[in-house]
């Protein structure tokens, strides 16, 4: 067990009262559940608890110190008052772990759509560089190296520090992350200065949380503080959300499928069922893309993570050795069908921008395909995306199924019915299971159609009623198609 002295672990944030001065910190937590003996307490107000109910409750079980941010808690020899816990719980979490962040260089990538396959890319392209590379997000942490258990697309600080330690230790030399609206909001990331940062798009999602687009853009660009001086933001700039980041980080440099005058451009480019080729062109450097992702989107993740590894200096015939790599992103755009069988094809999106996306891509590379959809949205999760979902795949599928999708606390027929407003044309049929709903799917699918299914990507698992369910479309398609 890690223990620092109570000088060390408050550095930044607050002077330790003399009560406390030279006790040790074994552990910092956010949950009282977690508090244990000088273990500091961090009472987060959060969205549905507020930790300062459990003050008490850390003291008595022998907390060094409790740190809050709440006008109703009086300071005392144990309490120490700050303005911002969160922005406090990032800074505690990088001093007890060593500020591991100082001693690996690191890369974040955001966008509505996209961070995963940056991130992956991007790794290979390092990893053929000779570099020791660990990602985190979505697909959790590659390699794995700290056995967490971890449900966000960037973790909570504590286990995000937690994990830079440890690829530290094993002398790592980068650390790509995901970084979320949600972590920029909270204040998880607010101990890093980033290496290099990138954006890739943004699109209707989150306003659960965020509540409106406005302020979900602007929490994706807090990212834009977070780099280290004199280095520059990376920015597909083809959105309008790209050009106003430009405008407003002028340091920026913009990345373009369509405008040859960007800092990185891929104008001149192929896209087709084997793949994508093209050259990316800069005032410095050009490079052959050479890659089996399929999509012009990919295209996009492509071009990104190439910037991102130029600017850092890899040269252009490794980053196009990298790209080679990247055969394929498990659960993104993945074809999963057997030789002989109808094209089913997997993939994680669940936003209408991500559905688009998709399907337009596979519109032009399969013209003479029929292609149908298995799709559903998320419980307790932004409502104002399930009618434009509908009205994003019938612009392309001949038929839908709409099946349950992580319905969580909330009732799969209201979700359901929320969904299917956004349809105007009779082409879709809803389930309120998603294992029978895949396999009237799979019963009316011939070989001269393509069945995307879309939302659980690699997952395993249903989420409903608070417990996670093994659940696998993977699986159920295999034991179709074998009896």
């Amino acid at each position: 067990m890690i223990e620092i002295v109570i000088e060390k672990v408050l550095r930044n944030i607050a002077q330790p009262n003399s009560a406390i001065l030279g006790e040790k910190v074994s552990g910092i937590t956010s949950n009282s559940k977690e508090v244990q003996p000088n273990f500091v307490f961090v009472a987060i107000q959060g969205v549905n608890v507020d930790g300062n109910q459990f003050i008490e409750e850390a003291l008595n079980k022998e907390a060094v110190c409790i740190i809050t941010d709440s006008n109703d808690i009086e300071e005392t020899d144990r309490i120490i008052k700050v303005k911002n816990a969160r922005k406090a719980l990032t800074c505690l979490a990088s001093n007890y772990y060593g500020n591991p962040e100082k001693h690996i260089k690191t890369i974040g990538i955001t966008g509505t759509n996209g961070k995963t396959s940056t991130t992956l890319i991007l790794k290979d392209i390092l990893e053929a560089d000779g570099k020791k590379v660990i990602q985190v997000g979505t697909l959790g942490v590659i390699p794995d190296i700290t056995n967490l258990n971890l449900s966000l697309t960037t973790p909570d600080s504590i286990s995000l520090f937690q994990i830079l330690h440890h690829a530290v230790k094993e002398e790592f030399d980068y650390a790509v992350l995901e970084v979320s609206s949600h972590a920029l909001s909270q204040n998880r990331v607010d101990s890093i200065a980033f290496d290099a940062v990138g954006f890739t798009n943004l699109s209707l999602d989150h306003l659960d949380y965020h509540k409106s687009l406005e302020n979900y853009f602007n929490d994706k660009k807090k990212l834009f503080n977070l780099i280290k001086d004199g280095n520059n933001p990376l920015v597909l700039s083809d959105s309008s959300y790209g050009e106003d980041i430009c405008k407003d980080y002028p340091n920026s440099k913009k990345i373009s499928l369509k405008n040859d005058q960007a800092d990185y451009f891929c104008t001149a480019f192929s896209i087709n069922q084997d793949g994508i080729t093209g050259t990316m062109v800069s005032d410095s450097c050009s490079l052959e893309i050479n890659s089996k992702l399929k999509g012009r989107y990919n295209l996009e993740n492509i071009v990104l993570a190439s910037s991102i590894a130029l600017e850092l200096g890899v040269q252009p015939s490794i980053v196009e050795k990298g790209i080679n790599n990247c055969n394929y992103i498990s659960g993104r755009h993945e074809n999963i069908s057997k030789p002989g069988f109808p094209d089913i094809i997997v993939d994680y999106g669940h936003t209408p921008d991500a559905y688009v996306n998709m399907l337009s891509s596979l519109k032009e590379i399969y013209p003479n395909k029929k292609i149908k959809v298995l799709f559903g949205a998320g419980g307790n999760r932004d409502q104002s995306k399930r009618t434009e979902m509908a009205k994003a795949v019938e612009q392309f599928a001949t038929e839908c199924y709409v099946v349950p999708d992580n319905p969580r606390f909330e009732n799969i027929n209201d979700i359901n019915n929320d969904v299917v407003k956004g349809f105007s044309k009779d082409i879709y049929t809803v389930f309120d299971d998603r294992e029978k709903g895949l396999l009237i799917a799979l019963e009316h699918l011939d070989t001269d159609d393509i069945l995307v299914i879309f939302g659980k990507g690699n997952e395993e698992f249903q989420e409903i009623n608070g417990k996670k369910l093994h659940y696998s479309d993977r699986k159920i398609i295999d034991s179709f198609y074998a009896s």
